[in-house]
């Protein structure tokens, strides 16, 4: 019987998440030899699996994948297991998830894996999910883009990547900002000067 309506009171399912985060191989296989449902969740909604991806935890993830994870499930933020192994550019996890059929995001109405990546600067991770299918142009419900992220932020690195897979330097959000007028905001000249030679 799968062990999935523990309370997290009793400190059972809270191992399970300390495991997971510690990279206890071991421990998780004896959680899941004695039951515990893989696609178990905690407070906020983040399944093992998400919380492997967080954490950098590649062979737990596919440990927990092996026993009936669910990749695309998102917690109550919204966040998938791929979006957040973006954010904290463990491109190794991101990699493992694409390779297993993650989904990129392609249909997604807010911020996307890559939009992640492109915010903390992760230009292998971008290249990556943009091989894998991502839109370099898809924009968030206010009209922000991954250039327009990573220009305000000052990652040059994963400007260039986006430029490379034709990111359109003239979208404008809803306020009417682009890239280069964000990156001219924050100070970001060098970046600034790259996207006007695009526009």
């Amino acid at each position: 019987m799968l062990v999935s309506n523990i309370s997290l009171a009793d400190g059972f399912i809270d191992d399970l998440f300390i495991s997971i985060t510690l990279g206890d191989a071991s421990a998780i296989q004896h959680f899941l030899a004695r039951g515990v449902d893989a696609n178990v969740m905690d407070a906020n909604g983040n399944t093992a699996l998400i919380i492997a991806a967080r954490e950098g935890q590649n062979d737990i993830l596919r440990t927990l994948h092996r026993s009936g994870a669910k990749l695309n499930t998102k917690n109550q933020f919204g966040e998938s297991a791929l979006m957040l192994a973006a954010l904290n550019g463990h491109a190794k996890v991101v990699n493992t998830l694409l390779g297993l059929g993650a989904d990129t995001g392609a249909n997604h109405q807010g911020w996307t894996p890559m939009m992640y990546a492109a915010f903390s600067g992760h230009s292998e991770i971008v290249e990556n999910l943009l091989r894998a299918g991502s839109d370099v142009n898809a924009a968030t419900s206010n009209g922000t883009t991954a250039l327009m992220l990573a220009s305000k932020s000052g990652h040059i690195e994963v400007v260039e990547v986006l430029l490379k897979y034709h990111a359109n330097v003239g979208i404008k959000n809803e306020n009417g900002a682009t890239a280069w007028s964000w990156a001219m905001e924050s100070g970001n000249t060098d970046i600034a000067g790259l996207l006007r030679g695009k526009r």
